[in-house]
C-alpha cells in the first residue's frame, strides 16, 4: 500500500489518535483524525501525506512512526 494511503487510513484509525496524542502528552479525546493527520505532518516534515511519495526522509520519518506504533500496540517488540 503506498505509504501516502496508509498515513490517511491510520489518521482514521482511533489506536493511531491515542498514540500520537500520547505522544505529544494529551488526552486521547484531543486528537481526532484532523489532529492527528496535522500531528502526523509535522512529523514526517511534510505538507500533505501526498509528499511521503516523493520526499525519501519523509517517508523514513514515517516508517519510523509505523515502527513505533507498531511497538506501542504491542504488534512487535520495543524497537532499541
Amino acid at each position: 500500500m503506498p505509504a501516502g494511503t496508509q498515513a490517511a487510513l491510520l489518521c482514521k484509525d482511533a489506536r493511531f489518535q491515542r498514540f500520537a496524542a500520547q505522544q505529544c502528552g494529551y488526552s486521547a479525546s484531543f486528537f481526532t483524525e484532523d489532529f492527528t493527520a496535522a500531528w502526523l505532518r509535522d512529523q514526517c516534515n511534510i505538507l500533505s501525506r501526498a509528499d511521503l511519495h516523493s520526499d525519501a526522509q519523509a517517508l523514513a520519518r514515517f516508517n519510523v512512526l509505523i515502527t513505533e506504533f507498531d511497538a506501542w500496540t504491542g504488534k512487535i517488540a520495543a524497537p532499541r
